[in-house]
């Protein structure tokens, strides 16, 4: 039977990027191994000298645009003494190469290696990372990139896009598709009754995007990085903590928020606004899980997962 197969993410050896290094002009390779497969694939280049980290974009997820945008920022970040992951040209000057997956094109990049390891979530360490972020904001103010990112953080990519994609699984899988929807606007209500501030923000600020190294923090990972409201980049942090740490949240919360605020002054509005953002962060999760349910497969789409979901957006209302 002749049967035409089609491919939606393609896992790249790592012996064909190990021939995509010579674009590069880096020291004699001794290794290229896969990292890490998710809505990018990640390898780690070892050198004689160096470390980096290259990306391969997924198939869609990203357009050449996009990535340049976040190249903007990373080199505008570098040029302001911010320590960040920094792409890496080739010997041709181009930051990007383009890769002829099954799939389609994908697109690959070289960043440099942050060194150290995932920070610990400890008092200290928070406050560390609540003024990395405070800084990050506080250079991000004067940036104006020059190339276009398709997307905002704001309602219509945090709330309204995965509205979409949740919906019709919670009618499917719990028989209340319309649950969400007095939630969502509600938030959106909340939030754009408020004069909040808007810039460049990160989009992923937690832990597991961050390296330190004798107390010398390295953030990369900006794939989410985009303009929009700077409380949703903060919130995400508090967001991670309720999430992954619950038993320390209040601490370090506390100590995050406080080295924030060493760093800038935030609007009260803004301030008010963190938690209605906690929720915001899990709707904007929990869509992106179900758009792209190729790389975390469907079998945690479930009644106990949905009604916990549910149950926490419940949870977080009680501190708007």
């Amino acid at each position: 039977m002749d049967f035409k197969v089609t491919v939606t993410h393609s896992l790249i050896s790592a012996h064909s990027i190990r021939g995509l290094l010579d674009s590069y002009e880096i020291t004699d390779v001794i290794s290229c191994d896969f990292l890490t497969r998710g809505l990018n694939d990640s390898y780690v280049i070892t050198t004689d000298s160096e470390k980096y980290i290259f990306r391969v974009y997924r198939h869609n997820w990203r357009t050449e645009t996009d990535i340049l945008f976040e190249i903007d920022a990373l080199n505008y970040l570098k040029m302001a003494g911010f320590p960040v992951s920094s792409p890496i040209n080739t010997v041709e000057g181009n930051w990007i190469i383009v890769i002829q997956a099954p799939e389609g094109i994908r697109y690959g990049v070289l960043f440099t290696y942050s060194p150290g390891e995932r920070p610990m979530i400890n008092q200290e360490n928070c406050s560390t990372l609540g003024r990395s972020l405070g800084e990050l904001h506080k250079h991000t103010t004067a940036f104006h990139p020059a190339h276009r990112r398709n997307f905002n953080l704001d309602m219509q990519h945090l709330l309204d896009e995965p509205l979409s994609y949740i919906s019709p699984v919670l009618e499917k899988v719990l028989h209340r598709g319309n649950s969400l929807i007095d939630t969502v606007e509600k938030v959106k209500s909340e939030i754009l009754s408020r004069k909040l501030e808007y810039g460049f923000c990160h989009g992923d600020f937690h832990n597991f995007n961050m390296h330190i190294d004798d107390r010398k923090l390295e953030v990369f990972d900006f794939d989410c990085c985009s303009i929009g409201y700077r409380a949703y980049d903060t919130a995400v942090f508090w967001w991670n903590l309720k999430n992954n740490y619950p038993h320390l949240e209040k601490a370090c919360w506390d100590e995050f928020l406080n080295g924030y605020l060493s760093q800038r002054n935030v609007p009260e509005a803004d301030l008010k606004s963190l938690p209605l953002f906690i929720s915001v962060r899990r709707i904007w999760l929990l869509g992106t899980m179900l758009k792209n349910e190729d790389v975390w497969g469907t079998n945690w789409i479930n009644e106990t997962n949905l009604n916990r979901f549910l149950l926490d957006l419940e949870k977080d209302q009680q501190m708007f």
